[in-house]
Order: structure tokens, then sequence, then C-alpha cells
């Protein structure tokens, strides 16, 4: 087995699931925004590589957050990730929304940030074993890129004594009570430090901050990754393959260039001695 290991962040909260196997659990619902480090096996002999990421972005019952304030607002979500195998969160990830809201019906009903009552969200609900390997992802959109930028780095999480803070809540925005959750160091990281190469700029080879079409009023996403080590090795035996044959023809090719050359030189021989032999005859007849 190959071991893994990779960082997560996600805009509020996530569940990382990898060929069917629950993985890791995001401890944070909220705030802050932290990233998260994973480590887990790949058996190399199961072929494909199946990362799956459920990502919710906090949201009340009227798809806003801060509720509780005199100014509500739409948060938006994000996904980022990379992994040790060169796998990173790209557009190529499979992407489906689970909840959306406010929806198009209820603001044309008047919902608003000042009018919460009208408000409602879609709930489109969760697939049946949408994490497995052979699940069939083939009818969800592609996910939806942004930049760092437009996706934002959130609120810096702290870690002292085994606590990670500063929590908040998303309905009142104030400090919660407790402010910290107990947490292992590598559950509380700031992804500024540890994704896009600690530049933020999330470039090149980098992972790329995904969600769906509407930043918005997508709240709860799920995204799905395939990758099929199995068709590289295909590739490469293939490849394998090709040069053992192009070598098979030139050491037939060589041979026949031997065997030609052993003709020319048995041919020439022969003419050497037939040309000797008439002079021979021609010798004694004159001598005669």
């Amino acid at each position: 087995a190959v071991t893994i290991t990779g960082h997560i962040y996600c805009d509020n909260y996530f569940e990382f699931y990898f060929n069917g196997q629950q993985i890791f659990t995001d401890p944070l619902d909220f705030t802050p925004h932290n990233a998260v480090k994973v480590s887990f096996e790949y058996d190399e002999t199961s072929g494909s590589k199946v990362y799956a990421i459920l990502c919710q972005d906090y949201a009340s019952d009227s798809g806003y957050e801060y509720t509780s304030t005199n100014s509500p607002q739409l948060g938006d979500g994000a996904l980022l990730a990379e992994f040790s195998d060169g796998t990173t969160t790209t557009s190529a990830w499979k992407s489906y929304v689970v909840t959306f809201g406010p929806t198009d019906a209820s603001i044309s009903s008047g919902c608003s940030a000042s009018n919460l009552s009208p408000c409602a969200i879609q709930d489109n609900g969760v697939p049946s074993n949408w994490y497995a390997t052979d699940f069939d992802d083939s009818s969800w959109a592609s996910a939806t890129e942004y930049t760092a930028s437009q996706a934002g780095w959130g609120r810096r999480p702290s870690y002292s004594n085994g606590m990670c803070g500063t929590i908040t809540s998303p309905i009142t925005k104030q400090t919660a009570s407790p402010s910290s959750i107990a947490t292992s160091q590598d559950a509380c990281l700031d992804p500024r430090s540890v994704l896009c190469g600690g530049d933020e700029t999330c470039s090149g080879t980098d992972g790329r901050f995904i969600w769906g079409a509407d930043m918005d009023r997508d709240n709860k996403m799920l995204f799905r990754f395939t990758s099929s080590d199995s068709s590289d090795s295909a590739s490469s035996t293939s490849s394998a393959s090709s040069v053992a044959d192009d070598t098979s023809v030139s050491t037939s090719t060589a041979g026949l260039s031997t065997s030609s050359a052993s003709n020319s030189s048995t041919l020439c021989f022969c003419k050497s001695y037939l040309l000797s032999a008439v002079l021979l005859l021609a010798g004694i007849g004159y001598h005669a």
C-alpha cells in the first residue's frame, strides 16, 4: 500500500472519503476557517482512486447567515484540496448541489436580507452511497473554479494548548462560548500556509478553489474525482511492448543484413574459384 497525504480546506465544513471509506470529518462547522492535514492508504492493486468530499457553507433555513443581526448576509462556499499523489481540486471534479437558496421563487416573493420570512431553500437530497467507487456521477456538473480573491481565506485559526479557535456564531456573529474546541494541530492549520505553495495565489500546478455555479446560493455541495492508475500502467506497458517490438524488428533486420553479407561473401569466393579454374585449364591447353 502507498501512503497519500494532503490538505483540505472547506468553507465551512467537510467530510472526506477515499475509495468509499470515510477518512476525516472536519471538527469545526463554521469558523475559524481551518485547513486539515489528512493521511490515508491506497492499495495499488485496486486501480482507481476515488476522492469524494461533502463541503457545506453554513446557511439557515432562509439561506442567510447572521440572521439575528441587523445585517444578515449570504455566505460564499469554497473547497480547496491538494494531495501528495498530484491530485488537486480543479474543474475536472464533478459537483452536485444538495441545498440551494434562497430560491428564485422566494426572491420573487420578496425574500431579501431585510425580509427573511418569504425566503426558502431547495433541498435536492444526498444520493445514496454518493462516495462509493462504483457510484455513477456522469450526470453531475463540472465544478466551477474561482480565484483566491473570489473565494477568500476567511478567519485565521489559532492553536494553543490543544485547542483550536476562535469560534464565532453563524447566527449572532459574536464569539461563541466556548470559543475553542479540542483538536489535533493538524486539524487547525491556516490554509494560507499549507495550500497553494503558501503564497495565496493558487496558480500553476496548485489546486483551485471550486464550488457550484452559484458561489453564494449553492450551500451544501458534493464533489467527486476519479483517477485511474491502471490506465497509466496500461499505457506504460503498451509503450514498453512497442519498444520491445521495435527492438525485435531491429534485431531481425540486423540478422537479415548479416545473412546477406554472408551470402555475398560466399558468392565472391565462388567467382574467384571458377576464375582460377578457367585460367588453369587455359594454361594447360596452351602448353599441350
